[in-house]
C-alpha cells in the first residue's frame, strides 16, 4: 500500500528539523518517507535547500 505523503503538521516538523541542520535523508527517515518527498515539500513551501556539503544550493538559472 502506498503512503499518502506528509500532513501539514509533518511538513512543519520537516521544515523545523531541516532548519536545525538535519539532512533531507535524516528528516525523511524520521518521518517515514523518502528524502525526495521531503525535498519536494520544502520546495513547495519555498524553503531554501542545501547541497550535500551543507552550502546553500544555487539555482541553475542563478549566475552570480
Amino acid at each position: 500500500m502506498r503512503r499518502r505523503g506528509l500532513s501539514d503538521d509533518q511538513v512543519n516538523d520537516a521544515i523545523h528539523l531541516y532548519n536545525l541542520g538535519w539532512s533531507l535523508a535524516r528528516v525523511g527517515e524520521h518521518l517515514g518517507v523518502n528524502h525526495t518527498t521531503v525535498l519536494n515539500k520544502l520546495r513547495e513551501r519555498g524553503i531554501p535547500t542545501r547541497d550535500t556539503h551543507g552550502s546553500p544550493r544555487v539555482d541553475a538559472g542563478d549566475h552570480r
